[in-house]
């Protein structure tokens, strides 16, 4: 009786290796790209505090861009505005964009009261975003 059975291939070690770090890269990758200390809380809006909502897609430059720019700005704003993200890969965050007709690469304002005060679209320098929400919120000017 014959055998057909194909013996099979083992795997160079130096392929699992380049394997293991690849899959490790793209992780990494991946978890950096995840907001960091932002709430997905969307129920914050009119909940008695000023918040401002990120439509982010973090496959889109511009978007972590626009996030990277809110970073630097958050601490000077966070005793007055709450920040929150609505993820456009969440079904959550797409019926926020639908509702409030936006689209990625956007920050809407919301008043205390949940009263829309604006939106802003596209990537910010520093200075636009601080007068932005100064602007939006009546807050004296960021030092």
């Amino acid at each position: 009786m014959e055998s057909n059975s194909v013996p099979s291939a083992k795997k160079s070690p130096v392929i699992k290796v380049v394997s293991a770090l690849l899959v490790l890269g793209l992780l990494w990758l991946a978890v950096s790209n995840l907001p960091r200390g932002y709430s997905r809380d969307l129920t914050q809006i009119g909940k008695g505090k000023n918040v401002v909502v990120q439509v982010h897609d973090h496959n889109l430059v511009g978007s972590i861009d626009l996030m990277e720019t809110l970073n630097k700005v958050r601490p000077e704003y966070a005793a007055n505005v709450e920040f929150v993200v609505a993820d456009l890969l969440t079904p959550e965050g797409q019926a926020f964009a639908t509702n409030h007709n936006v689209s990625s690469v956007t920050l809407v304002f919301f008043a205390p009261d949940g009263t829309q005060r604006g939106v802003v679209k596209g990537a910010q320098d520093i200075n636009t975003l601080r007068s932005s929400l100064d602007q939006a919120f009546n807050l004296p000017a960021a030092k």
